[in-house]
């Protein structure tokens, strides 16, 4: 009976009719802050933003730690509790080059730059890709250009693309509609905007609704709260742009 049931279950994994029941649990805190929560009760903060520049506080004991750059928006690892490890996506001036698994997740970086200028204005960037059974999270960090054929290859077939949209030191927004069309993600998290209804700070960038109004009915459009539940195989079948909250 147990030879049978492994013969089964293998056929079900081949077919992914398991791995179309993996869940995936995404939150975003602000900025370009996330924590992707698995199936297996993995928790991974991503960029974690400086609490002097957007007011965050994340409960979950944190597993790892991945960094896209070092700026203070994007690499306070005193936000994550507990005894993380933590990946750098730069050493010094460098690309650390990352490709490693941690707790069943295949994590990947693909260089890239902070500006257009290869990185004379704002130095490098490492976009992250998390690759989970049957779902692929892709983290562009604070990209400032188009991409290459080879790092559209390199980062491959992306199910959910979390994408800076508030310009300035990032892409600015017609790029960013080309970016996506580039990776043709399921799923688009907007991310490093200024809200709407933010407090005025020396710290400000575009907002959401800007981004929105270029997209216009390219896409669809999905709001959502602080937290989405993504199953892998049951993904939209048109991307669509989910804007999320900072909080409930």
């Amino acid at each position: 009976m147990k030879k049978l049931f492994g013969i089964l279950l293998i056929a079900l994994v081949n077919t992914g009719l398991v791995i179309s029941q993996t869940t995936t649990n995404l939150t975003w805190f602000g900025q370009s802050t996330f924590l992707i929560s698995t199936g297996a009760g993995v928790k991974v903060l991503i960029d974690p933003v400086n609490p002097g520049m957007a007011k965050v506080e994340v409960p979950d004991i944190i597993d790892l730690v991945t960094i896209s750059h070092e700026h203070g928006d994007h690499n306070y690892v005193a936000l994550a509790k507990g005894n993380p490890v933590i990946i750098h996506g730069l050493r010094g001036s460098d690309y650390a080059r990352v490709d490693t698994v941690f707790k069943g997740i295949h994590v990947y970086t693909v260089g890239s730059f902070h500006d257009n200028q290869g990185g004379s204005q704002r130095g490098k960037n490492a976009i992250f890709v998390f690759e989970l059974p049957g779902l692929k999270i892709v983290h562009l960090g604070d990209l400032g250009h188009l991409l290459s054929e080879s790092q559209v290859a390199a980062i491959g077939a992306a199910d959910i693309l979390m994408i800076p949209v508030g310009a300035g030191p990032t892409i600015d927004l017609q790029t960013a509609m080309e970016v996506i069309k580039q990776l043709k993600p399921k799923v688009v998290i907007p991310m490093h905007f200024t809200p709407a209804n933010a407090p005025p700070s020396g710290f400000r960038l575009g907002t959401v609704e800007d981004f929105l109004k270029v997209v216009d009915t390219t896409y669809d459009i999905k709001y959502s709260g602080h937290s989405e539940a993504f199953i892998a195989g049951k993904l939209p079948l048109k991307t669509t742009i989910m804007v999320m909250k900072t909080s409930e």
